[in-house]
């Protein structure tokens, strides 16, 4: 093996590792579970729009609308930061790998000028509409089994037993705009 080859698969474990060291959940053996109930809510703002959980910890990938003068940041309309809740909940700026490999987004304007079409890093198939409501309150919408909803939060269920996580599905959460009626698609992956 060359010296070059070697420093490559070093430096991968030493940059990634830091994406999946947030430590371990109380979660029983695998299974295929949904969001626990016990797991902490992020308090919610103004600014509030979704948040990520994993099965692996309870630490919570926060996902808030970064407003100026009453609109969303041109150069980063969302604030993506953990709540850390192994440390009482305490805040912490995600890294440069898990913003660039795992929960950062890409942002492009909309068609109206005001809002953004959102797409997370980690899965790029499904897009996120950024917009303020009739009262000017963000809100991040998505279509959850075929129905326009209000993104409230993505549960992530994989095995962290290597260095890469193998997610076994996702489950999006969200509130039927029309009826406000809670929506539940899961996207497996095995």
């Amino acid at each position: 093996m060359t010296k070059r080859i070697l420093f490559t698969i070093l430096f991968s474990g030493m940059l990634f590792m830091p994406l999946f060291s947030q430590g371990t959940a109380n979660t029983g053996p695998m299974s295929l579970l949904s969001r626990p109930a016990h797991f902490p809510m992020p308090p919610s703002t103004d600014k509030s729009l979704f948040f990520i959980q994993r099965n692996k910890n309870k630490n919570t990938i926060v996902y808030d609308a970064n407003m100026v003068g009453g609109q969303f940041d041109p150069s980063k309309p969302i604030d993506a930061y953990w709540r850390r809740y192994g440390s009482n909940g305490e805040r912490k700026e995600l890294t440069w790998a898990q913003n660039t490999f795992a929960y950062g987004y890409s942002s492009k304007k909309d068609g109206t000028g005001t809002g953004y079409h959102i797409t997370l890093t980690a899965y790029g198939k499904r897009k996120i509409h950024l917009q303020t409501d009739k009262n000017g309150q963000p809100l991040a919408t998505m279509t959850i089994n075929g129905k326009l909803c209000r993104l409230d939060y993505i549960w992530v269920f994989a095995d962290d037993q290597s260095s890469w996580p193998d997610v076994y599905h996702v489950d999006m959460h969200g509130t039927e705009l029309a009826t406000g009626k809670k929506q539940t698609e899961r996207i497996n992956n095995k």
